[in-house]
């Protein structure tokens, strides 16, 4: 790995996301404590001061709210924290499923914290919201990628981009609120396809790191224990994994749902029920659509997930 390479494009990095998040502003921002999160709220401390939200279970020990404080303090942010219920979390998979029309459990697991996080911004009288969407799928966060070759990874990415759909926005505009993803700037999109996987895949202190050129560019800004920390993903970060073994039917009534559609365990159960109680049947595809082989549902033609039931790969 050339050295010059790194410093040209965490410059570059630097230049570009401190331009593109001049144009975001927002009244409150939705903090993790993760990579990307905590990027975006070291760039808006230098020109506005939103309210920030971290939202846990609170049956959990939610990782998510030790990094956010960090990153709050850092920059002087004032941190609300958001610790939901179980009742709470049965209500947002509700909302959650009615409005995406899903009952793909990882789906749903994550969107319960972000419903919660903007349903309570709502009430506190945000109207706009700042989220930290799209570093992992645009700078390889995800640790899969690490098993791929690197032209692999640049096709990935570089497909990725026309097939992603993030569900913070839609859940916000369901509640009247606007969302704002400054990662998904075409700016930023326009740089991160430029920076080779090499650059993006590396190792550091013997541990294997995705997002390594954002991490470098940021590591004289964000401490070195948020800069480093491993990729988590939401329902880990915010503990609603936990929610995987309390979210459960009968053996009976699942056996009876999995003979409507293949369910690979009781929590998805759980939630095709609510998705027949709320959404109904399950559509077919439309004329421009392949049909999913587990539910029979619609999928656009150039992705490879089931947006309804969360299988994956659907093959052409």
């Amino acid at each position: 790995m050339q050295e010059h390479s790194i410093k040209k494009y965490t410059d570059e990095i630097l230049r570009v996301f401190n331009e593109v998040i001049q144009d975001y502003y927002a009244d409150a921002f939705l903090l993790s404590g993760g990579l990307d999160t905590s990027i975006v709220a070291a760039l808006v401390s230098r020109y506005f001061k939103p309210i920030t939200l971290s939202v846990g279970f609170s049956d959990s020990d939610a990782p998510d709210l030790y990094y956010a404080k960090i990153v709050a303090d850092r920059f002087s942010f004032q941190n609300f924290v958001k610790l939901f219920t179980l009742e709470e979390a049965a209500e947002a998979a509700e909302y959650v499923i009615k409005t995406l029309r899903t009952f793909d459990p990882m789906e749903i697991r994550n969107d319960i914290t972000i419903y919660i996080g903007l349903k309570y911004l709502k009430e506190f009288g945000v109207k706009s919201v700042l989220t930290g969407d799209g570093g992992d799928e645009l700078f390889a966060g995800y640790s899969f990628m690490f098993e791929l070759e690197p032209c692999d990874v640049d096709k990935w990415i570089t497909e990725g981009v026309e097939r992603w759909s993030f569900s913070a926005k839609p859940i916000g505009e369901s509640l009247g609120l606007r969302v704002f993803q400054p990662i998904l700037d075409e700016r930023i999109i326009d740089l991160a396809l430029k920076i080779p996987a090499e650059l993006k895949i590396a190792e550091r202190k013997g541990i294997t790191h995705g997002k390594y050129i954002l991490r470098k560019a940021f590591e004289e800004i964000l401490s070195p224990d948020v800069v480093w920390r491993p990729k988590y993903p939401i329902e880990a970060g915010s503990g609603s994994t936990n929610l995987s073994t309390i979210f459960c039917i009968e053996t009976e009534e699942f056996n009876d749902l999995s003979k409507i559609v293949p369910l690979d365990s009781q929590e998805q159960a759980y939630y095709f029920k609510i998705y027949r109680e709320t959404v109904g049947e399950i559509p077919p595809p439309n004329d421009n659509e392949k049909i999913c082989p587990r539910c029979g549902g619609g999928v656009a033609m150039n992705k490879n997930y089931c947006k309804i039931c969360g299988l994956y790969p659907v093959k052409n």
